[in-house]
């Protein structure tokens, strides 16, 4: 009869265990002081009942592909090979907002699960919308539309979580709208962001009341994070026109804070340095001797040379009457204003108020929560959750 009992016990714990649901909501572009300018929806539900970080750390460039992609793999930039929405690789040519899986190079969480026979669901994320190197996502949304609202991702995170056990991914991500639009078109400070994040955080406060009213918290856990946060921008160094005034023949891939030069001639090198150096707000390095510590060595997708700025500056290969106002990519060590937001709620989290955690530590949190041991190659931790 015990060993009845504890054989019973244990199917019982296995069965609550492989039921566990881990929702991620990616809000872009949400700085990590967003949230107190919005004081009625879920933020405050969340404070007042779940789990809140002082900041999300992004990896560097804090733009939003590398972000999505490091907070799915948990490495940075230079092992996974997303160092920018777009970047020049010297085999592949121009990668630019693409879809395509193949250029990831870790393996991200879903595919991790899916290869353990836990399904999963993506309502867009950076790298989901292709199989990943043979893998395939059960429930994935493609083509990506920046226009669909917020309102229907809500709704079909909630027809997944409605599903029979059997069919239920137990990983949905999805990436939502955020602030990132408005941000970069008017600036850090203007009141369209504080309305923009109301709408977000009355939409947050829907899923929420909605898992609520499932009554099924005690098998889901709901994590809200943002890629990246915003520096109001002033000054916009044009990378192509100082290079082509001096004859300098090179392909330029530009990031707002970060540049990758291939040189036609790498007997310039030394002189396009000097050159570049003159540039006030610039710094410049060769590929052999770049920080190790910028996590963006890649052996095809790194420049000879790599220029690097901070806000208020911005890199630029174009002329407009009409710039951003607001960018990211900067370095988050030197550039607070980079951090996001991390935001936890449901199954294994406590009430708390913690210190800031790094984007590389999502993937590893999924996969505990999940009960699926952490790859050593990753480069984040478990977040602690509860007391």
């Amino acid at each position: 009869m015990k060993k009845l009992f504890i054989l019973l016990l244990f199917f019982s714990i296995s069965l609550s265990s492989n039921d566990n649901i881990v929702v991620v909501i990616s809000m872009d572009g949400v700085r990590h002081d967003f949230p107190q300018l919005s004081q009625m929806g879920g933020f405050e539900y969340i404070q007042a009942e779940g789990l809140s970080a002082s900041s999300l750390v992004p990896v560097y460039q804090s733009t939003t592909f590398p972000s999505h992609v490091s907070m799915a793999t948990g490495v940075t930039p230079d092992k996974h090979g997303i160092l920018h929405n777009s970047f020049y690789d010297v085999n592949r040519g121009t990668y630019s907002y693409s879809p395509d899986a193949s250029w990831i190079e870790s393996e991200p969480v879903w595919a991790i699960l899916e290869r353990n026979n836990i399904k999963t669901a993506t309502y867009f994320w950076v790298g989901s919308e292709t199989d990943w190197n043979g893998t395939q996502i059960t429930y994935s949304k493609s083509p990506f539309d920046g226009e669909i609202s917020e309102k229907i991702k809500i709704k079909q995170i909630l027809e997944w979580i409605d599903l029979e056990q059997n069919l239920r991914p137990r990983l949905i991500m999805s990436w939502w709208q955020g602030t990132d639009t408005i941000s970069h078109k008017k600036g850090s400070s203007d009141p369209e962001i504080v309305d923009q994040l109301k709408k977000q955080d009355k939409l947050l406060l829907q899923l929420i009341r909605e898992i609520s009213d499932r009554n099924i918290w005690n098998k889901v856990t709901l994590l809200v994070v943002s890629d990246h946060g915003i520096s109001d921008i002033s000054n916009y160094i044009n990378l192509k026109k100082v290079l082509n005034k001096n004859s300098i023949d090179a392909r330029l891939s530009v990031g707002p804070a970060v540049a990758h030069i291939f040189l036609e001639n790498l007997n310039e090198i030394e002189t396009t340095k000097r050159l570049l150096k003159k540039e006030a707000g610039l710094s410049v390095w060769k590929k052999t001797n770049l920080p190790s510590e910028y996590n963006m060595i890649h052996e095809h997708r790194t420049g000879d040379l790599i220029v690097t700025t901070e806000a208020p500056n911005m890199i630029v290969n174009w002329n407009s009457s009409n710039p951003p106002k607001g960018m990211h990519g900067y370095n988050p060590k030197l550039n607070k204003e980079m951090e996001g937001i991390f935001f936890a709620l449901g199954k294994g989290v406590s009430n708390l108020n913690i210190k800031s955690v790094h984007q590389l530590d999502i993937a590893p949190t999924i996969l505990s929560l999940l009960n699926i041991k952490v790859p050593d190659y990753m480069s984040g931790n478990v977040i602690e959750l509860n007391e």
